[in-house]
């Protein structure tokens, strides 16, 4: 009985890298909360350092530490919880939601953790694509809320029922004067960190291209998106639940500091 012993080998790489990226985050009201919801888009930063170490030819285990910006706006008619007013305005909204005409804008730092599953088609010596996935954990850094602006207050959005209060009440009540609430100033920078949850967890997904400039450096150009399991808001009886999702579009560079052949022999 013949047999032939056949060998072959394939390379395995360890690279680092640096990844720049602009983040299109998006704060998502999963229940049309009437304080959570029409918020858009805030472009920020996402980019920060790489390791992808490679298991086969095609396939790495790839783990970043990301310094990302996400958060969102909302600006014009808008609601407002009973708990953000003056107390003293109390006795005229009966704790009841008001609204207001300002520009609300909501900021969030995270340091990012994701670990992703990356595969790799070589379709020359130069070009590749790429697909990669895996979880994402958040923790969150300094959040703020800036708001700005001078509004009237509101028992509706439309703004057709000023919130109002009587300028005469030393009269009879059939005689008192009811008179328009004075313009509310809202310019603030509000420190939210005890709102919202210090972490989030998640799942990532995206695609790439990669371009090698040598046999050590390459550049990368990768999209990807990420969602949020966990509520952004800690008072979800209020706020609703809203997650935070992302779109990211991102340049990378990476380097090559280890190449390693491994044979493979098989009996035929």
């Amino acid at each position: 009985m013949a047999f032939m012993l056949i060998s072959t080998s394939f390379a395995q790489k360890t690279k680092v890298g640096l990844r720049l990226g602009i983040g299109l985050p998006n704060l998502e009201s999963t229940d049309d909360n009437i304080y959570s919801k029409d918020y858009t888009t805030v472009a920020g930063f996402d980019g920060g350092f790489f390791l992808d170490y490679g298991l086969t030819e095609n396939f790495s285990i790839k783990t970043e530490l990301v310094y990302a910006r996400k958060g969102g706006e909302k600006n014009g008619m808008q609601a407002i919880p009973p708990t953000q007013l003056d107390p003293q305005l109390e006795p005229l909204t009966q704790g009841a939601p008001v609204y207001a005409s300002f520009d609300n804008e909501a900021v969030f730092s995270y340091i990012e953790i994701p670990v992703l599953a990356k595969y790799e088609w070589h379709l020359d010596d130069k070009w590749g694509v790429y697909v990669n996935a895996g979880p994402y954990v958040d923790f969150i850094i300094s959040p703020k809320q800036k708001t700005s602006g001078m509004s009237q207050l509101y028992f509706d959005e439309a703004g057709t029922m000023p919130v109002q209060f009587v300028a005469n009440p030393q009269d009879p009540p059939q005689n008192w004067v009811f008179v328009d609430l004075p313009a509310q100033d809202f310019t603030a920078t509000t420190d939210i960190d005890k709102d919202l949850a210090n972490m989030d967890f998640g799942a990532m997904a995206g695609v790439g291209v990669s371009y090698a400039l040598n046999d050590t450096s390459e550049l990368l150009f990768d999209a990807r998106g990420s969602y949020g399991f966990i509520p952004l808001q800690n008072d979800t009886d209020t706020y609703g639940t809203v997650h935070m999702g992302s779109f990211t579009f991102s340049l990378s560079y990476a380097y090559t500091i280890k190449n390693r052949s491994k044979k493979v022999e098989t009996n035929d």
